[in-house]
């Protein structure tokens, strides 16, 4: 079974049906007046039923992805594969673009932050957008580098700051998002915002997880890419700006990819390195 495009297909399929029952929420979910939401309101049952069926469906077909490996065959996939780096050159214009409209609505942020009731919120209203400016603007070279690394095979993999550049982006972004969401009550109206980022965060940890360490969970690696890419699809559903719609394609294509990358069915082995240290690990755990 092609996990590598059965899997990522599965996500990307959830997460459509996810971003319409999104759409549906927000026209039937919640009381027009007050802006609560509506208790058993259908729309978001279907939403809550869908995210927890794609979940499961997903956990029950990567549950036997056990087998821990190297970056190198990890990510072996990408050697000389023109979709993969079309990918990454696609995810890295997005974070472009959305360095580009975040600083086109500055000056407007700016304008409200000066509005705010406590300084902390105008610190923040202040200092965040820039911040958020300068990590998409960096994320665009990083993702570049990085996808470039893996499309040639070379060694620059090994603990590479350009992974840990964007893991720092969606901090910042969940911050922001924290900020601005912190005086809604109605959890149903930015939860799936919220799970978007963090599990996209999650998945970039992940990813960076082989760079830096010789042993990595695959299972998890691969459930938090593929949650990550259902919950960016889904948010992109909502009252998101353009900017944070852009980070949610930048998400999709970056998670998917290194998913059907780690998923890929490989003989097992690689390098005799590569298979010395793997059989040295399974000693250890045994």
């Amino acid at each position: 079974m092609r996990k590598d495009v059965i899997l990522p297909g599965i996500a990307a399929v959830g997460g459509a049906v996810g971003f319409g029952l999104r759409r549906w929420q927000l026209h039937a979910g919640f009381e027009p007046d007050t802006g609560l939401a509506i208790p058993g309101a259908p729309a978001s049952m279907a939403l809550v039923a869908c995210s927890a069926a794609v979940a499961l469906l997903l956990l029950l077909l990567v549950w036997n992805t056990r087998e821990r490996m190297n970056w190198e065959r990890a990510f072996a996939g990408a050697g000389g594969c023109q979709v993969y780096m079309t990918a990454m050159v696609l995810a890295a214009f997005l974070l472009l673009m959305s360095a580009g409209i975040e600083v086109l609505a500055y000056p407007g942020a700016l304008q409200s932050a000066k509005s705010a009731e406590s300084w902390g919120l105008r610190a923040a209203a202040t200092v965040l957008p820039p911040l958020r400016i300068l990590l998409c603007l960096g994320g665009c070279p990083c993702v570049l580098i990085w996808g470039r690394t893996l499309y040639r095979g070379g060694e620059g993999g090994k603990e590479s700051l350009p992974l840990l550049e964007l893991c720092f982006l969606f901090c910042v972004w969940l911050v922001s998002n924290y900020q601005s969401c912190a005086a809604d009550p109605v959890a149903l109206d930015y939860i799936w915002e919220v799970l978007a980022i963090c599990l996209s965060l999650l998945g970039l940890y992940y990813v960076a997880s082989y760079s830096f360490l010789k042993e990595v969970r695959p299972r998890r690696a691969v459930m938090a890419c593929l949650l990550g890419v259902f919950f960016s699809l889904t948010a992109m559903g909502g009252e998101l700006s353009l900017s944070e719609l852009l980070r949610g394609g930048f998400s999709v294509l970056f998670l998917s990819a290194h998913a059907a990358l780690i998923l890929q069915e490989r003989p097992a082995g690689g390098t005799e390195e590569g298979t010395a240290a793997e059989e040295k690990e399974a000693d250890d755990n045994g």
